[in-house]
């Protein structure tokens, strides 16, 4: 993960602590949405024979925060407050604490820090373009997100992830992709190399002709 306080020049310091599951809340800002349950699953089981093996990371729960997570906000049901109200924020590592939660342990190992909202969202789209599991589209989003995040340009974010140009280039492009293109290639319909292909049509209607002929059975 990046060391935000570079740019500030402050020295930023860590505590490691088992925080109990009831002091910590999700972040609002995770780019990532979705979680596979069956994986989630697995990592539940392992994670209650033999605990979690890295750390999430935490910051201090922001002010801005604090009515909002004082309260059971369950569908369907009449607010209540909480009887422990959440010390902490998640910034990265939220897979982790899904699933000690489902495994039903009452903490987990965790790094805090003092972080500020503009640091934590920086951290979260790198960790997630980080992802064994991230998805080529997941990917261009991040990107996206952090040239738009950082301000910077998409020469950097190759330089800043270590990947060519072309490769982060390539990526984006998919961002071109119609509504019913990018659908295809979310349900692997598509590959990623017919999805860029499909991408440099810069008619939507040329687009659909194209997809079309593209998930054909016999497609050469």
């Amino acid at each position: 993960l990046p060391r935000p306080t570079e740019s500030t020049g402050k020295r930023m310091t860590t505590e490691f602590a088992n925080i109990e599951l009831t002091l910590i809340v999700r972040s609002l800002t995770n780019p990532r949405k979705h979680f596979n349950p069956t994986k989630l699953t697995e990592l539940a089981a392992s994670i209650k024979a033999s605990g979690v093996h890295q750390p999430i990371l935490v910051r201090p729960l922001p002010g801005s925060r604090v009515e909002e997570t004082s309260w059971n906000s369950e569908y369907g049901q009449q607010l209540t407050r909480r009887a422990v109200l959440p010390a902490y924020e998640i910034v990265a590592g939220e897979r982790r604490y899904r699933a000690s939660q489902e495994a039903g342990v009452p903490t987990i190992p965790a790094m805090i820090r003092e972080l500020t909202d503009e640091q934590v969202l920086e951290i979260q789209i790198v960790e997630n373009l980080q992802r064994d599991d991230l998805t080529e589209l997941e990917e261009a989003e991040g990107y996206e997100a952090l040239m738009a995040h950082s301000q910077i340009t998409a020469d950097t974010v190759a330089e800043k992830i270590g990947k060519s140009r072309s490769y982060v280039f390539g990526r984006l492009k998919l961002l071109d992709l119609s509504q019913d293109s990018k659908q295809a290639l979310r349900d692997g319909l598509i590959d990623a190399s017919r999805a860029l292909l499909i991408a440099r049509i810069p008619d939507s209607a040329l687009q659909a002709k194209a997809l079309t002929e593209a998930t054909r059975k016999d497609y050469q």
